[in-house]
């Protein structure tokens, strides 16, 4: 992604919007059930859809994530203004990427 000082463009926004749409839980639900000696090392979970981990006195763990739905919508929507064309030539570079 762009450097701290830079704004990202709208093609580097679209891409990470798009990474955030296909996001997946399982990190998540692992880290749910990581042991506190395990938990020191996370930089190997994916946690990019997670926006809140909470775990109770009780034990109880409440996950929140992104919410794929808004996100998708407002992702076509930013495509949908930007032409047809553009539309076709990002979503062969998310293939291209994927695949």
């Amino acid at each position: 992604m762009a450097k701290k000082s830079e704004l990202p463009d709208r093609k580097q926004i679209l891409k990470r919007m798009w990474q955030l749409v296909n996001a997946g839980a399982r990190d998540a639900v692992q880290l749910a059930f990581l042991s506190e000696q395990d938990r020191a090392d996370l930089g190997h979970l994916e946690l990019d859809a997670l926006t809140e981990f909470k775990r109770g006195a009780n034990g109880v763990v409440e996950l929140k994530f992104t919410d794929r739905a808004k996100l998708l919508e407002r992702l076509l929507d930013a495509v949908d203004q930007s032409g047809e064309e553009q539309v076709e030539r990002f979503l062969q570079a998310m293939e291209d990427q994927s695949g």
